[in-house]
């Protein structure tokens, strides 16, 4: 099948899945190899090139990932329409403990398995599919992009590098962008945020047959975790009608060198969920206040920071009219409308905190997602071909 695909195309949007499953796109922070994706943006460039459509490899900059793009698929009804975005992402998390062929697309008793099936090659299949049988219909609406991005299951490098770097060099501004990820076709309108940072001790090294000429980083960094988690972690008490509770939480703990050394280095990941309408910097902050109060108790504790990496919160306060309208588009179609949130983090925060409207909707269920026999139902992927179709065709002035 792959290689009459990649000469004919697909011939449904079943195919298209299975194709892009068959690509080994795992995140390059995790796999080693430098734009994992390249090859999966290639054949879709070339399927889209044989549609008809307009195609733009958008470099992302050089002090990122290394010779690495996004690729931009549009269809232009004219010059006054307004733009509508469609963006997935494209690559996955890694396939480690998988228990099924994750790049076979296994086709099973209406489901459809592999890496990036449900999370979220899915909804970049029927995105580009339902362009696909929008551009033929007999009048259009909408200017069209569909955005395939890089990197979003690490550190969202590929929408980052869009809406900071990319868009201004088009001549054009989205109306609005629909964000792929599964929400069995549902609108997410608002997500937690995270802050992610790395808190280190600093200690003496010396031969492990003589403790006391050295100082341990990883008892320092004992104290320090019981410490934080009692004063900060366990404090937090903040929640959302939408997104659920404010958490914070020490994930990761790496220290020493030899079993017959004083460790004089340890590191922690602190993980900080946030919520819309919270200050992300001012959390920060505080956060820092306290591992600065604890460092001044106990001079034994030395700490050390880095840069944190800080993903925004989704906020429907600024989606509200657009997501209006995708509640309105769905309850015409006969499905539901209800609006939720969520407590992960999508790329839709991205182009909110730049103002533009963007809500999440996509096949399948967040419960699949990352799993070791990860699947997509095939009739959520149909159903999402003809709840994007809709949204593109709709107005939205």
């Amino acid at each position: 099948m792959g290689g009459d695909l990649m000469t004919s195309g697909p011939n449904d949007v079943l195919d298209l899945l299975a194709k892009m499953i068959s690509f080994d796109t795992v995140n390059e922070y995790t796999s080693g190899v430098d734009f994992p994706e390249r090859t999966m943006m290639e054949y879709l460039e070339e399927i889209a090139k044989g549609w008809g459509l307009e195609t733009s490899r958008l470099p992302i900059p050089a002090s990122a990932l290394a010779a690495s793009y996004n690729l931009l698929i549009t269809y232009e009804v004219s010059k006054t329409a307004q733009w509508l975005v469609f963006e997935s992402h494209a690559d996955t998390v890694s396939v480690d403990g998988m228990t099924v062929n994750p790049f076979h697309g296994l086709i099973k008793d209406g489901l459809i398995y592999g890496r990036g099936a449900c999370d979220t090659k899915g909804s970049g299949a029927g995105m580009l599919w339902a362009l696909k049988e929008y551009m033929q219909l007999s009048a259009c609406t909408n200017n069209i992009a569909v955005l395939f991005v890089t990197d979003e299951e690490a550190t969202k490098t590929g929408t980052t590098a869009f809406v900071q770097t990319q868009l201004e060099h088009l001549d054009w501004t989205p109306a609005g962008v629909i964000v792929g990820e599964p929400t069995l076709c549902q609108p997410v309108v608002a997500h937690n945020g995270v802050i992610r940072w790395k808190v280190s001790t600093k200690g003496v090294a010396a031969h492990s047959s003589n403790p006391s000429n050295g100082q341990s980083a990883i008892s320092a960094m004992s104290k320090l975790i019981l410490e934080f988690e009692k004063e900060y972690c366990s404090k937090i008490s903040l929640t959302h009608p939408l997104t659920g509770q404010a958490a914070c939480s020490v994930n990761t703990i790496s220290g020493g060198t030899a079993v017959n050394i004083i460790p004089d280095f340890c590191e922690i990941e602190i993980d900080r969920r946030t919520l819309p309408g919270e200050d992300s910097e001012q959390v920060l902050k505080e956060m820092k206040a306290v591992l600065d109060s604890i460092s001044l108790r106990d001079p034994t504790i030395l700490i050390g920071t880095s840069t944190p990496f800080v993903d925004y919160q989704l906020d429907p306060t600024v989606n509200r009219e657009f997501a209006l309208q995708i509640s309105e588009i769905l309850i015409e179609m006969g499905f539901s409308g209800e609006q939720s949130g969520a407590g992960y983090g999508t790329d839709a925060s991205t182009y909110s905190k730049a103002g533009i409207p963007a809500v999440v909707i996509g096949p399948g269920s967040i419960n699949q997602a990352h799993t070791k026999d990860e699947w997509l139902e095939i009739a959520e992927l149909d159903k999402s071909v003809s709840v994007y179709k809709q949204i593109m065709k709709s107005d939205f002035a």
